[in-house]
């Protein structure tokens, strides 16, 4: 819990919350407008997240022999 609270992800958090207060208090565009684009940005985005991993930097796991 405190990587979450230190790290970049609370930031990212608190400037997507900030912007969304603003669109819909300053520019008046509807909840469900928001919503609609804010599930559109998602998917790519939770893609980006989960594949991070799998560039394999390492090398160990490009010499390991799988068996299936």
């Amino acid at each position: 819990m405190s990587r979450f609270l230190s790290g970049k992800i609370l930031t990212v958090c608190l400037i997507g919350a900030a912007i969304a207060i603003v669109v819909l208090t300053v520019f008046k565009i509807p909840i469900t407008n928001l919503a609609y684009f804010i599930f559109l940005l998602a998917c790519p985005l939770l893609h980006l997240f989960m594949m991070k991993d799998h560039g394999h930097k390492d090398g160990k796991s490009r010499n390991k022999k799988v068996c299936h």
